[in-house]
């Protein structure tokens, strides 16, 4: 894995060679013990192996990859081979049902949250077996979101299923709307209980422009006391604009029923301006997250402040990075975003992609990025 982001960060054919020559070893090893994945379960260090090695694959699939000159997905589902996800969920599925099951690992738990954001991607119904988090090691704050978050994955296949249908059913988009604006309220009860350590500050800097620019999307900015805060922010700003998007896409096609203009209207403006807001808090959460600002603030704070900005050459920690490649991936693939706003998250996108060598996120800029 080293080798391959190596070879994308410093485009350096060798290693990316070699790369390939061990993926292909490990690939041919994991081929012939997948039959035994009913044993290594019952053995925790065997469990989290067979994780890793698949996560490992499936973390070079993305680091390596790059789309030929004419390609052009319709959506992420085609934009890479997902036989490695399928892989994890086989094992998952097996460990979940096995009558002699230990508690989760910390493996468990993550491959489970990847196969959450795998199944939106490819616009998959998640099964039964995986909705509860806990059984997976998900507590606290954690398990709150989590339970949130699954059902925005089920909505937004139930809405990807309506708009399908060649008879649009306005009862049934306006119970799934029901539950997008139940899922909203519930995102705000979940995100009222930080800790208020996790707090954040708004700032206004009208004279710092022009905008938007490289990591400033506006001049409004929010400041965390640590990165991480910031990102629990994110993922609930990321979480908003998914949901409130699924409800403007419904109420969208609602909107074409004359007898509902009026009933819906309110409905409609709710939904935008949630997800307005939810747009500008993410892009004021990034630069804070990035490291790429700080605020010093003198005696009298609210009235006098000054800000710090590092230089956008020095790069940027790959962890940091890592906290916001999943937030940013939601705007930059949600159809309803306005195109000035998509193509600022997909040039952060592609950004990150290059800091931390993953070579499908280098292409969010590219044209040939996929659509939710």
């Amino acid at each position: 894995m080293a080798l391959a982001v190596f070879s994308q960060t410093h485009r350096y054919k060798p290693t990316a060679i070699e790369a390939s020559r061990r993926y292909q070893s490990l690939l041919g090893i994991v081929q012939a013990r997948i039959g035994q994945v009913g044993r290594c379960i019952s053995n925790e260090a065997d469990l989290d192996a067979c994780l890793l090695a698949i996560f490992f694959m499936a973390r070079y699939e993305t680091v390596m990859f790059w789309p030929t000159e004419h390609f052009s997905p319709v959506s992420l589902a085609l934009m890479q081979d997902w036989s490695h996800h399928d892989g994890a969920m086989a094992v998952l599925k097996t460990w979940f049902h096995s009558s002699d099951r230990k508690p989760a690992t910390f493996l468990v738990k993550h491959t489970r949250r990847g196969l959450v954001k795998c199944a939106l991607l490819r616009n998959l119904p998640l099964p039964d077996w995986l909705l509860d988090g806990s059984p997976f090691g998900e507590v606290g704050l954690e398990l709150g979101y989590d339970r949130l978050i699954v059902r925005v994955v089920n909505l937004h296949y139930d809405m990807k299923s309506l708009l399908a249908c060649a008879e649009f059913n306005i009862t049934e988009a306006e119970t799934l709307n029901d539950e997008a604006n139940r899922l909203l309220e519930e995102l705000e009860d979940w995100v009222a209980k930080f800790p208020k350590a996790w707090s954040f500050r708004r700032h206004d800097f009208p004279n710092f422009g022009p905008w938007p620019r490289k990591h400033f999307f506006s001049p409004i900015l929010y400041s965390f006391d640590k990165p991480a805060y910031g990102a629990a922010w994110a993922l609930y700003f990321a979480a908003k604009i998914l949901t409130s998007s699924i409800s403007l896409r419904l109420l969208d096609f609602v909107h074409d029923d004359a007898s509902s203009i009026s009933l819906h209207r309110h409905q409609w403006l709710d939904s935008s301006q949630a997800f307005r807001e939810a747009i500008e808090s993410l892009a004021a959460t990034v630069p804070c997250c990035l490291g790429v600002f700080t605020v010093c603030d003198s005696v009298n704070s609210e009235y006098n402040q000054s800000m710090t900005v590092a230089s956008t050459e020095k790069p940027i920690p790959p962890h940091l990075a890592n906290l916001l490649i999943w937030c940013l991936t939601l705007p930059s693939i949600i159809p309803v975003m306005e195109q000035r706003q998509q193509a600022w998250f997909r040039s952060e996108l592609a950004e990150l992609g290059r800091l931390t060598g993953t070579g499908i996120l280098q292409t969010a800029e590219t044209g040939q990025w996929g659509s939710l």
